[in-house]
């Protein structure tokens, strides 16, 4: 197997689950568009299951299609084809992604006072811990001052770590979307 092929299939792993392996795998295999009909009578299964796979890759830009009309029954028919030749430009979408939520949570932690519970590690906002006079909603105990100061270091640091990584990769080739 080919560095894109596994990357692509890691990749569907992590993002979907197993269940969409086996079809990216089957396309991967057969290296050619496929329409989702002959990939379901080749691999024994429903169409519709097929599809409703196809259609998750799809949407994580794992797998595209080309549609034409057949010219008999004049349905669409949907050809298939697995991305590698656009991996580079998912990851980077990816980490976009990711960038945004570690900059969310960074903001949430630099807008917030939190008070913890020493017994189960509970973490509160002020106001959570206002509400509940300062006491843990789950075992009762007084809460204490948590400073927030390592987790925003630890955020700043892997943002501006993935900012760096998406800059090379930008400017490496790979296209912003």
């Amino acid at each position: 197997m080919s560095d894109p092929d596994k990357i692509v299939l890691d990749l569907a792993k992590n993002l979907l689950g197993d269940e969409v392996v086996e079809v990216l795998q089957f396309l991967l295999d057969k290296g050619a568009e496929m329409t989702d009909d002959e990939m379901a009578n080749e691999m024994g299964v429903k169409v519709n299951e097929v599809r409703k796979k196809l259609y998750l890759l799809a949407d994580q830009g794992l797998v595209s299609y080309r549609r034409t009309r057949d010219k008999d029954t004049g349905w669409y028919v949907y050809y298939w084809k697995v991305n590698t030749d656009q991996i580079n430009e998912v990851l980077l979408t990816r980490k976009r992604e990711v960038l945004g939520k570690l900059k969310l949570r960074l903001e949430y932690e630099e807008n917030n006072e939190f008070y913890i519970c020493p017994k189960d590690k509970s973490k509160y906002t002020f106001e959570e811990s206002f509400e509940n006079e300062f006491k843990c909603t789950k075992c009762g105990s007084s809460l204490v001052y948590y400073d927030s100061k390592k987790i925003r270091e630890v955020l700043e640091k892997k943002i501006n770590e993935m900012q760096q990584e998406i800059k090379e990769e930008t400017k490496n080739g790979v296209k912003s979307s």
